[in-house]
């Protein structure tokens, strides 16, 4: 059994990692318990604590949000793990933090694999490969592991948002009609799925380094959203249009599908999918 400390437990992702990682002596911190953008309180509460691998599930995910207000998401996505980074580091720690395939600048059709060199074009992608360096630069045992379009129940945490999966569940209770993008080739991610490889990876002994953690398999938005309502058998017109037909300040990676070439592959986002509407 180990000292596990999951932060950003309140989250979509935190509330599966606790269900996962529960039979472990787990400590469950969100944002009352743990500021990560203050290098201080962070040094103390670690120090304090002295967990054997710590988890960073804690993130600013407003992605046009943060074109016109970067500063919060530079710092919880890019300073904020650079911090825990130290602070692992100094009770010799494992980290595992979680990043985006929006790292990438989307030229890539054939999708990126781990080693493929980042270059965001946009304010939230380079936050999050800000962090990326960050905790490559400051701690030496760490899992960095990318996902993309990341679904499953809500999280209880203050400004929490909705799935794209539960957004289209909700929209078409009102709607006959939907306008989805059919653009932006990407992989949705389960986030049961991605607790459990974080788990697996963990008890891997695989190298510290990049991996990437998405379900397999890519489609685009109008495509995950034709799925989602043949898999609930639910009657909706849904149109494909472009990108440009909302008004969406940050640019978006065109081609963003994350090859797993370096561990164990994940089953398909479509299975994954199914298994969520299910059971919720």
């Amino acid at each position: 059994m180990q000292k596990i400390l999951l932060i950003g437990a309140k989250g979509m992702l935190g509330q599966y990692l606790a269900k996962t990682f529960a039979e472990d002596d787990l400590y469950l911190w969100d944002r009352d318990e743990i500021d990560i953008t203050k290098p201080e309180v962070v040094k103390a509460k670690i120090s304090e604590l002295r967990p054997q691998v710590i988890i960073n599930a804690a993130a600013y995910n407003d992605v046009d949000g943060t074109e016109t207000q970067p500063a919060a998401a530079e710092l919880v996505n890019g300073y904020g793990p650079g911090f825990l980074a130290r602070a692992a580091e100094a009770v010799e720690a494992i980290l595992v933090h979680y990043s985006s395939d929006y790292v990438f600048d989307g030229e890539k059709e054939e999708g990126y694999t781990e080693s493929d060199q980042p270059n965001p074009i946009s304010r939230y992608g380079a936050s999050k490969y800000l962090g990326e360096r960050a905790v490559r630069e400051n701690c030496q045992k760490y899992y960095l592991i990318r996902l993309s379009r990341l679904f499953g129940s809500r999280g209880i945490g203050q400004g929490v948002k909705m799935s794209f999966v539960d957004k289209m569940l909700e929209l078409a209770e009102t709607r006959n009609q939907l306008e989805v993008v059919d653009e932006e080739l990407s992989c949705p991610t389960y986030a049961r799925d991605l607790a459990e490889y974080t788990r697996a990876l963990l008890g891997s002994g695989e190298p510290w380094g990049v991996y990437h953690g998405a379900n397999s398999g890519g489609c685009t938005w109008y495509q995950f959203a034709q799925e989602i309502f043949k898999l609930k058998d639910i009657e909706i017109d849904v149109i494909p249009v472009s990108g440009d037909k909302f008004l969406r300040p940050a640019r978006r990676p065109r081609y963003s599908i994350l090859l797993n070439t370096k561990f164990i592959p994940v089953r398909s986002w479509q299975e994954a999918l199914e298994e969520y509407l299910v059971e919720s």
